[in-house]
């Protein structure tokens, strides 16, 4: 079967507005790490930032997806065991750790962590599934960690002796291993349900769980601070992080593939810590940049590999 010059610039359309789309949700994800650390200046508690970023997302998806959400509800409703830990895993658990982390460290400390995200995946499937590692993606392995813990240790060797390694730095650790969970998991999502429908089940099961939390953190931790800037906080959360970089990044995986996609993720940490240095004035050091030359170079090797 031929392609027609027709059918041959459709692609190329598709294509390049898939790679459009997949930019614009890294972007507004990048966006995202800004804002909570932004919250910490400006009061605003970590699983309180976490519930009304979903709150305000679910109502774009229920506005948008509630139809086919309820046209899909059987399916989703007999895979819920599925949905409610995936749920936990991310919008719940993810979130307020990654939170929590940007409460105590720089947005450059913790994206750069988190960069390390695609090989921890590919540990996961090794320790999982028993995959096969090659000799030159367990390189990339190194690389990675090595890069990611001279980003913890911030260059200094002595925090190796003394363990002074940062509380934010290890909520940051912890944030990226849940999500690399969730992102091996996905490979598990029920091939029947949609992925928007997925996705407003997801985030209905977050807001759920989250609003005790809520809750419990307003009475017994720290009040909601209902301020111009705190709701202008919300709303970017809500709209751009949680709704339109969702959306965006899911139409665009669904334009160009889930592989091409997949490379599109390690913009994350140069989108993140660009926007805090013009921001929030964050200082670049040495290590941030060597640390995620090694990152990079453990991905290229850890992705970029000949199979036999």
């Amino acid at each position: 079967m031929t392609t027609t010059p027709d059918q041959s610039g459709t692609d190329t359309r598709r294509l390049v507005s898939g790679y459009a789309l997949l930019t614009a949700g890294i972007l507004f994800w990048a966006g995202n790490a800004v804002v909570g650390r932004a919250a910490a200046g400006a009061d605003i508690p970590p699983l309180t930032l976490n519930f009304f970023r979903w709150s305000i997302a679910l109502v774009f998806f229920l506005a948008i997806f509630g139809r086919s959400t309820w046209v899909q509800r059987h399916l989703l409703w007999q895979h819920r065991k599925f949905i409610v830990i995936y749920s936990m895993l991310t919008i719940v658990g993810f979130n307020c750790t990654f939170y929590v982390a940007l409460q105590k460290t720089t947005v450059l400390q913790a994206t750069l962590i988190q960069s390390i995200l695609p090989v921890l995946v590919l540990l996961l499937a090794l320790v999982v599934m028993k995959t096969r590692i090659t000799g030159q993606q367990w390189w990339g392995v190194v690389f990675s960690i090595g890069g990611a813990a001279l980003i913890v240790i911030r260059g200094d060797w002595e925090v190796i002796k003394s363990l002074r390694i940062q509380d934010g730095d290890i909520w940051a650790l912890v944030a990226v291993l849940l999500w690399a969970l969730q992102a091996f998991l996905m490979r598990y999502k029920p091939k029947t349900i949609d992925i928007m429908p997925f996705m407003t089940a997801l985030a209905a099961v977050g807001v759920i769980v989250m609003t005790p939390m809520y809750i419990w953190e307003s009475t017994a931790i720290k009040p909601t601070p209902f301020t111009q800037e705190s709701i202008l906080l919300f709303l970017y959360l809500g709209i751009f992080a949680g709704f339109l970089g969702t959306t965006a990044w899911n139409e665009g995986t669904y334009r160009t593939g889930p592989a091409q996609a997949g490379y599109f993720g390690n913009l994350y940490p140069v989108f993140a810590g660009g926007l805090a240095i013009l921001l929030l004035g964050e200082t670049l050091h040495w290590y941030h940049m060597l640390g995620a030359g090694l990152v990079v170079a453990g991905i290229w090797l850890a992705i970029f590999h000949k199979s036999k």
